[in-house]
C-alpha cells in the first residue's frame, strides 16, 4: 500500500509511549545571495596566525575593557562569561554599542535577566546571550570600506547588512579596529534582535495553541552546528568548544516548510488561538481511526493539526508578484497565491489534477476574506507572520479533496479466482488486466482524448468464458470520516482505445459495486451500493453508487484511514460482472474497462449535462464564495 507524506511524522509518533493528546522584515533571500558573494569580506588573510603590521596590542576584550566609552556593554560581556571568549584565540568581530547609546541601567537589567534565565535554562536558549551578546558578535574578521556591502552572519544565525557608515541601520562610530583576534566596531546603539516566523510563534500570547504544537518536543529538537560553534581547543585530537551553537530544528517542517531558516522569505497565515481550537474541534473528526488503530489518538493529534496548517505557508520565490500586489477588486481574479505545499509547476499541476484543482492554491488573496485578508501582520527576521481571527482557508482548497483511485494504479487488491484445475491447491484468475491508452482521433464521437482521467484505463480481460461473474478489488487509500462523499465508477467504451473496436467489444456490461469499510471497533461492514449497473453503449459512464435515497447527501465513513500503510486494506471497493448467460448471448459483455473511482465532497461533481461533466472541487465558484458544509457526527 502506498504511504503519503504524512509516514514520517506517524514513524516519529509510533516512537512514543505518551498519547500525543496529553502535551498541551523581509529580504532573507537579498541577504542569503550577498553572502555567497561576499561571506566573510576578509582584507586580511591572517586570522589566526602572524600579526600584520596594522594590528592593535591585546585581544578583542581587552580593548572592550580598556575603553571607557565600553564599560557597559563590557559589564554585560563579563557577567555572561563571554569575556573568555573574546579573550580566546577564535577571531570575531564584535560591534559595541557606546555608553551613549547603551544606559548603565541598560547593562544591569541584561544582567539581571541573564541571571534569572540561567536558573531554568540552558546558556543555548538563555534571551540575553541569544539576542543581545550573539546580535553583537560575529565569527571571523569583517571590515568595511566606502563601497563595500556585506551580509554578516551573526552568532545567533541574524544576518546584519554593513556597509559604509553603519550596520544594519545603526551608525558606526568607529570602524575596522584590528586586534590580535579580531575586529571591532563601536556602534551608536543596539543591533536590533528580529525573531523568525518559528521564534516569534512563541513569544504571541495570541499563539500559543500553535506554539504548543510546532514546539511540541517529540518534533522539535536542536542540531549541533560545528561551523558556527566557538571552538576552545583540540584535545587527544577531539575539538573541545566554549561555546556550542545549536539550531532549531523540527520535523513538522519536512511538511510545513522549514520557519526558520534565515536564508529565505517567507509569509505564514496563523491561526490565533480562538480560531484553532475551533479548527482543532472541526476537523478532528476527518481523522477518526478505528480502536484497532496502533496510537489512533497520536495520529488524530498530528493529523488533525497538519490539516490546518499545510498551505499556510509561501515563500517570496513563488509569489513575487502577489506579495507586491496588495491590493486587488473583491470578486475579479487578479492572481493567485501558491503556498509552499502547493505542486509549484503548472504543466505538473495540470497533469496531475487538471485545470480545476488548484489544491493549496488561493485565487486573489487580496480580496475579502482572502488568504491574505488580514490587518495584523508582524515582520520577522525572514518574513512576515500574518494573524488570522477568521479562518482564511477552506478545507476543500487544501486536505478536504478529490480522491482519485486510478484504475491503473497499484490499489488493485484482488482479482476473482477459481480453482486450477491442473494443479491441486492452486488457483487462476478468471480476468486479467491490461492498461489501455486513450486514442486521439479528428472525429468526434470516437474522440475521448482528455475525457478519460490521465488518459488510461484498465480493460480486464475474461480468462475463463464459463465462467458467468467476475470481480476486481480496488483498495481504498486516505478515505477521510465524517466527510459526505459523493462515490462514483467511471468507466470507458472500447473505442476510446479501439476506434474499430467490433460490436461485440463494444457491448456495455452491468456492475454490482460493494463497499467494504471499518466501523470505530474495528469491525468489517459492508454496503451494496449498485446491484445491477448497465455501462452506456460507447460513452464514458459517471456511475453513482450513492445513489440510493438514504446516501442523497452523501456517503458517510465513520471511521478513517488517512496516512495508514496498511498491509491488508480495510477500505476496498469490489467491482463484479453480474450478466445473465441469456444477456451475454444478446446484448451484454463481461469486459469491464474501468477508468477510476471517485471519492469527492458531496455535490462539487455536475453531471446535469451529459455531454459536459463539470468538476468544482473546490465548490461553487460564484464570485469566489466557495461552497462550504457542516458534518454530522
Amino acid at each position: 500500500m502506498k504511504k503519503n507524506i504524512f509516514s514520517s511524522i506517524r514513524k516519529q509518533v509510533v516512537k512514543l509511549t505518551t498519547p500525543l493528546t496529553s502535551w498541551r522584515g523581509v529580504g532573507g533571500e537579498a541577504l542569503l545571495l550577498l553572502a555567497l558573494f561576499t561571506g566573510c569580506s576578509d582584507t586580511w588573510n591572517d586570522h589566526y596566525e602572524g600579526t600584520p603590521a596594522n594590528v592593535n596590542e591585546g585581544s578583542l576584550w581587552q580593548a572592550i575593557q580598556q575603553n571607557p566609552n565600553l564599560s557597559n556593554f563590557a559589564q554585560v560581556i563579563q557577567a555572561t562569561g563571554y569575556d573568555r571568549h573574546l579573550n580566546s584565540s577564535q577571531t570575531f568581530t564584535v560591534f559595541a554599542p557606546t555608553n551613549d547609546h547603551f544606559s548603565a541601567t541598560d547593562a544591569q537589567n541584561l544582567i539581571s535577566q541573564y541571571q534569572q534565565d540561567k536558573l531554568t535554562m540552558k546558556d543555548e536558549d538563555n534571551i540575553v546571550l541569544k539576542e543581545f551578546i550573539k546580535n553583537h558578535v560575529a565569527l571571523y574578521n569583517f571590515s568595511t570600506s566606502a563601497s563595500s556591502v556585506d551580509s554578516v552572519r551573526l552568532l545567533n544565525g541574524k544576518y546584519a547588512v554593513l556597509q559604509a557608515g553603519e550596520v544594519d541601520g545603526v551608525k558606526t562610530l568607529t570602524n575596522n579596529e584590528l586586534y590580535r583576534n579580531g575586529v571591532l566596531f563601536t556602534v551608536g546603539g543596539k543591533l536590533s534582535y528580529q525573531p523568525n516566523i518559528f521564534e516569534y510563534i512563541k513569544k504571541d500570547r495570541d499563539l500559543d495553541s500553535l506554539a504548543n504544537f510546532l514546539y511540541n518536543p517529540s518534533f522539535y529538537y536542536k542540531e549541533f552546528m560545528p561551523s558556527l560553534s566557538v571552538v576552545d581547543s583540540v584535545k587527544d585530537g577531539k575539538t573541545v568548544y566554549m561555546d556550542s551553537v545549536n539550531v532549531q530544528r523540527n520535523r513538522l517542517f519536512e511538511h510545513l516548510q522549514d520557519i526558520n531558516d534565515e536564508d529565505s522569505t517567507y509569509w505564514m497565515v496563523m491561526p490565533t488561538n480562538e480560531v484553532w481550537k475551533k479548527l482543532v474541534d472541526e476537523y478532528s473528526q476527518y481523522f477518526n481511526y478505528n480502536k484497532k488503530v496502533q496510537l489512533r489518538d497520536s495520529m488524530n493529534y498530528v493529523n488533525t493539526r497538519l490539516a490546518i496548517l499545510q498551505g499556510t505557508v509561501f515563500s517570496k520565490t513563488y509569489n513575487k508578484g502577489v506579495f507586491a500586489n496588495q491590493s486587488s477588486g473583491t470578486t475579479e481574479v487578479t492572481d493567485s497565491a501558491l503556498s509552499e505545499h502547493a505542486i509549484q509547476s503548472y504543466h505538473i499541476r495540470t497533469a496531475k489534477w487538471g485545470k480545476e484543482f488548484n489544491y493549496y492554491q488561493y485565487l486573489n488573496p487580496w480580496r475579502t476574506g482572502g488568504v491574505f485578508d488580514q490587518s495584523n501582520v508582524v515582520t520577522c527576521s525572514n518574513g512576515m507572520v500574518r494573524k488570522a481571527t477568521t479562518w482564511p482557508i477552506n478545507k476543500l482548497e487544501t486536505f478536504a479533496r478529490y480522491n482519485i483511485i486510478e484504475a491503473e494504479s497499484g490499489n488493485i487488491w484482488e482479482y476473482s479466482k477459481i480453482p486450477n484445475p491442473k494443479k491441486e491447491g492452486d488457483s487462476i484468475q478468471t480476468i486479467t488486466p491490461d492498461i489501455r491508452d486513450v486514442t486521439r482521433n479528428s472525429v468526434d464521437s470516437l474522440n475521448f482524448y482528455d475525457k478519460v482521467w490521465s488518459n488510461k484505463y484498465m480493460e480486464f480481460k475474461v480468462e475463463e468464458p464459463s465462467y458467468t461473474s467476475h470481480f476486481v478489488t480496488y483498495a481504498l487509500t486516505d478515505v477521510l470520516s465524517n466527510i459526505p462523499y459523493d462515490i462514483y465508477l467511471v468507466t470507458s467504451p472500447a473505442i476510446a482505445h479501439d476506434p474499430n473496436a467490433s460490436s461485440f467489444e463494444r457491448r456495455p456490461v452491468k456492475l454490482r459495486c460493494t463497499l467494504y469499510y471499518p466501523d470505530e471497533d474495528g469491525k468489517s461492514k459492508n454496503e451494496r451500493l449498485v446491484s445491477a449497473e448497465s455501462t452506456t453503449l460507447d460513452k464514458i459512464d459517471y456511475i453513482k453508487l450513492n445513489s440510493g435515497s438514504q446516501y442523497a447527501d452523501g456517503f458517510v465513513f465513520p471511521t478513517s484511514n488517512f496516512d495508514l500503510d496498511e498491509e491488508s486494506p480495510s477500505f476496498k471497493l469490489k467491482i463484479e460482472t453480474r450478466v445473465s448467460s441469456s444477456e451475454f448471448n444478446k446484448s451484454h459483455s463481461r469486459t469491464m474497462r474501468i477508468d477510476c473511482i471517485l471519492l469527492v465532497p458531496h455535490g462539487t461533481l455536475d453531471l446535469s449535462d451529459p455531454n459536459v461533466v463539470k468538476m468544482t472541487p473546490h465548490g461553487d465558484y460564484n464570485g469566489l464564495n466557495l461552497r462550504s458544509w457542516t458534518m454530522k457526527r
